[in-house]
C-alpha cells in the first residue's frame, strides 16, 4: 500500500496512510532524517464496508492490510513510537497487529484495558485489538515534549481523553490535530482554543493536518447548551429519561451529570461497559457538586465504591427520580424483557440518542430497528447529534491560533473547501 499523499518540508517528510480524502482511518509517519514517528493507527470503515457485508467477513489481519483496511506492516517497522490521539477505533485501530518492539503512546491506560476487555473475546477481526505482549504501552503527558519532539495537547471530542499532537523537528514544526472540537460539554475545563495556543506559542507551527470531519456536512449539530435546554425541559415535565452515550464519552456524561444535579435526579448506569468506565469517570469529576450516581440490579458486577444498586422496577416505578443511562441496545433488551412480563414503560418515557459522529449506515439501519421498537413500547424516540469536531465556521479560529504556513486537510470528503475556509485567517 502506498501513501495517500507525501509532503515535504525542509527535513520532514510526512506520509499519510490513512485519513486523506476520507473520513476516518488515519496513520500518519513523520520522517525527520533519522526519526520516525507515526501518529494513530486507524481502521478505514469505508474499505471495511466496501469489501466486508453481512457473511461476508475478513480472513484475519493479513487479508485487511491486502485490502488497505488497516496500515500497512512496514509503516511502523523502524518506528521510535506510535501516538494514538484518542481511543476511537478510527485512529487506536488494531493494537494487536503491531510489531512486536512497537512503543505506543495512548490518552489513558485505564480507558484502553476497559476498552481492550470490550474485544478481546469477540470471535471476529477485532479480536486484534487488544495488544500483544512485546509491545509497550506508555501513556501520553500533557504538554511534556519528549525525547522525539513530540508534545500532546488536551483536547475536546467525543472520546476522553484526546490529544492533538505537536512535533518538533530538527528545522520545521508540525501540528497533527487528531479528532476535536472548540467547544464541548465541559466547557472552559477543556479550551482547545487555549491550550493549542499555548503550544503554538507566537511562532507557530510550519505544516499544520487539520480534520474537517464536519466540513461540507448538510446536517447541522447542536451546541452542548442546545442539548442541555432541550433534555432539561423533558426532566422538568417528570418523564423517564433514557439516554444512550458512547462508553467513551465522558465529555456528555459531564453534561447529564449537569442536568441531574439542576433537575435532583438520580443518575443510573444501566451497560457493563459503561460500568467499566465508570470509575475513571468519577475520579475526574471528584470537586463537582456531588450527584447521587447508582448501577442497575443485573449487571453481575460490583458497582464502584459508594454506588448503590437500583431495580429496573424501582426506576419504572419513580420515572421522576433517575437518569438511566444506557447503550441503546442493551435498554431495548432489558425492556423487551419486562414487556414479556407485562411490565410496561411509563407514560411519557423518551429515549435520546446521542450520536456524536456522522451518521453511519449500519449505525443508522440499527437505530431505525431500534426506534421502531421504542415506538411500539410507548416511548418517545429523540436522536441528538452533539459533534466530537470542529463546526466549519470555527476553522478560521484554530488557523489564527496555530499559525501555519501550510495546511494538509485531513479527516474530511472537502480539503478544497476546508482549504478555502482556513484562507481567511492566513
Amino acid at each position: 500500500m502506498r501513501p495517500q499523499a507525501t509532503i515535504t518540508e525542509g527535513s520532514l517528510t510526512v506520509e499519510i496512510y490513512g485519513g486523506y480524502g476520507e473520513i476516518g482511518g488515519n496513520c500518519v509517519v513523520v520522517k525527520d532524517r533519522g526519526r520516525k514517528v507515526v501518529f494513530d493507527n486507524g481502521i478505514r470503515f469505508q474499505v471495511l464496508k466496501r469489501y466486508y457485508r453481512g457473511r461476508i467477513r475478513p480472513l484475519g489481519v493479513a487479508e485487511l492490510r491486502s485490502v488497505g483496511a488497516i496500515p500497512p506492516r512496514e509503516v511502523f517497522e523502524g518506528a521510535d513510537a506510535v501516538y494514538i490521539s484518542h481511543l476511537h477505533l478510527d485512529h487506536v485501530g488494531l493494537l494487536g497487529a503491531l510489531p512486536p518492539g512497537t512503543k505506543v503512546y495512548v490518552p489513558s491506560l485505564e480507558v484502553l484495558e476497559a476498552l481492550e476487555s470490550w474485544y478481546k473475546a469477540s470471535p471476529a477481526w477485532l479480536a486484534e485489538l487488544p495488544h500483544r505482549l512485546g509491545v509497550e504501552l506508555e501513556e501520553l503527558k500533557p504538554y511534556q515534549e519528549d525525547g522525539l519532539g513530540v508534545t500532546p495537547i488536551p483536547v475536546s471530542h467525543s472520546a476522553y481523553p484526546s490529544f492533538a499532537l505537536a512535533y518538533r523537528g530538527h528545522d520545521r514544526t508540525l501540528f497533527y490535530s487528531g479528532d476535536l472540537r472548540l467547544q464541548g460539554p465541559l466547557g472552559p475545563r477543556l479550551d482547545t482554543l487555549e491550550n493549542v495556543a499555548r503550544v503554538a506559542g507566537a511562532g507557530g507551527f510550519d505544516v499544520a493536518l487539520l480534520e474537517g470531519t464536519n466540513v461540507g456536512d448538510v446536517e447541522t449539530p447542536i451546541d452542548p447548551e442546545g442539548f442541555k435546554g432541550m433534555l432539561g425541559r423533558l426532566l422538568a415535565e417528570g418523564r423517564l429519561a433514557v439516554v444512550s452515550i458512547d462508553p467513551l464519552d465522558f465529555e456528555m456524561f459531564s453534561a447529564l451529570w449537569n442536568l441531574a444535579l439542576v433537575s435532583g435526579r438520580s443518575i443510573v448506569i444501566a451497560s457493563h461497559q459503561l460500568l467499566d468506565v465508570l470509575p475513571y469517570w468519577l475520579r475526574e469529576l471528584e470537586g463537582a457538586p456531588r450527584v447521587e450516581v447508582a448501577v442497575v440490579e443485573g449487571l453481575e458486577k460490583p458497582p464502584p465504591l459508594g454506588v448503590d444498586l437500583v431495580s429496573l422496577r424501582d426506576i419504572l416505578g419513580s420515572p421522576e427520580s433517575f437518569i438511566l443511562v444506557q447503550e441503546p441496545v442493551g435498554f431495548l433488551e432489558a425492556v423487551r424483557r419486562l414487556r414479556l412480563w407485562d411490565v410496561a414503560l411509563p407514560q411519557g418515557t423518551v429515549v435520546i440518542l446521542t450520536t456524536p459522529e456522522p451518521h453511519e449506515s449500519w449505525l443508522g439501519a440499527e437505530e431505525e430497528a431500534l426506534a421502531s421498537w421504542m415506538h411500539r413500547l410507548g416511548a418517545t424516540v429523540y436522536r441528538v447529534r452533539i459533534s466530537g469536531h470542529i463546526h466549519p465556521h470555527q476553522l478560521p479560529k484554530l488557523a489564527a491560533a496555530l499559525k501555519p504556513r501550510r495546511v494538509i486537510p485531513v479527516h474530511t470528503r472537502h480539503p478544497k473547501l476546508l482549504q478555502a475556509l482556513i484562507r481567511r485567517a492566513l
